[in-house]
């Protein structure tokens, strides 16, 4: 990943199982599917593998220990639906097709849009508690690589990147931020000490922007140096309503002259997230030649 090659990454899960007619509005979002039908997954996978990505994302980003009890899961639900996540996509990816396993920050549980503020007023070892078993499960499954997205904190990365150096893991991963504002991570401090921290870890493939608006990518990006290439993947733009459980406000669109100055910048994996649909990523692929 050290020449100007960008690997097509595929768009929100999410989005392409609500247009398939799947209902992923409960607590565990995709989850829910990986339990009741992993099947409507593998086909949610499939649709982004069909658009020309390279790599496919897990639906594990909603999982975890703590939300599946609270979601009335036993611990074995829970292990079954992180193996289902990676099984899903395995089934659904051509031969070179990454799968990488999605690591979701401890907001993700907190089902109220922590994820964007991060903040959670919990000590360190409460979020490791939170990651280990998890993770556990998810390197057993064997993915290509991790996943570590929408962290809105530097603190829980270094916990989690200390939980991975503790067990060995001799497997690649990237990390992507949410970003407030430009130049900023969602939790506070600078997306510059995100890449420094991230840079440190030889298993560290790439770092990144993801589930944040497009309008702060570029600024973001063109603020800092870093000897690690960029991963990104935007959301559509709009603004997290946790009561509702819904994105709200005017989608904004993603255009192969982003993915080009992206690019430009040093981004070597470039994808969408919440509201862009495989028809949405396979035009900005084709596209983008």
């Amino acid at each position: 990943m050290t020449d100007s090659t960008v690997l097509r990454l595929d768009g929100g899960l999410s989005t392409a199982l609500e247009a398939n007619g799947h209902s992923v509005g409960g607590s565990m979002w995709t989850g829910e599917l990986l339990l009741s039908n992993p099947g409507a997954v593998t086909e949610a996978h499939r649709q982004f593998v069909d658009a020309g990505a390279d790599i496919i994302i897990t639906g594990s980003y909603q999982l975890s220990f703590e939300g599946g009890r609270r979601a009335d899961w036993s611990d074995e639900d829970t292990e079954r639906a992180l193996r289902n996540s990676t099984t899903a996509a395995r089934l659904a990816a051509d031969e070179g097709t990454l799968v990488a396993a999605s690591i979701g920050p401890y907001g993700a549980f907190l089902n109220d849009g922590s994820e964007f503020h991060g903040n959670y007023g919990v000590s360190d070892s409460v979020i490791r508690e939170f990651h280990d078993r998890r993770l556990d499960v998810l390197l057993a499954t064997e993915p290509d690589l991790l996943a570590m997205e929408t962290m809105p904190d530097l603190a829980e990365v270094q916990v989690i990147l200390e939980l991975i150096g503790s067990k060995n893991a001799d497997i690649p991963f990237w990390v992507a931020f949410t970003v407030s504002m430009p130049g900023i991570i969602a939790g506070g401090g600078t997306f510059a000490d995100a890449c420094a921290l991230v840079s440190e870890n030889s298993g560290a493939i790439a770092v990144g922007i993801n589930c944040s608006p497009v309008s702060v990518i570029t600024p973001t990006l063109s603020g800092v140096e870093t000897d690690l290439p960029f991963v990104v993947y935007p959301n559509a733009g709009q603004a997290w309503d946790s009561d509702s459980m819904s994105w709200m406000g005017q989608p904004a669109a993603l255009t192969t002259d982003h993915v080009a100055e992206w690019a430009a910048l040093g981004a070597r994996i470039v994808g969408g997230c919440c509201g862009h649909g495989p028809a949405t990523m396979k035009e900005t692929f084709e596209k983008s030649g």
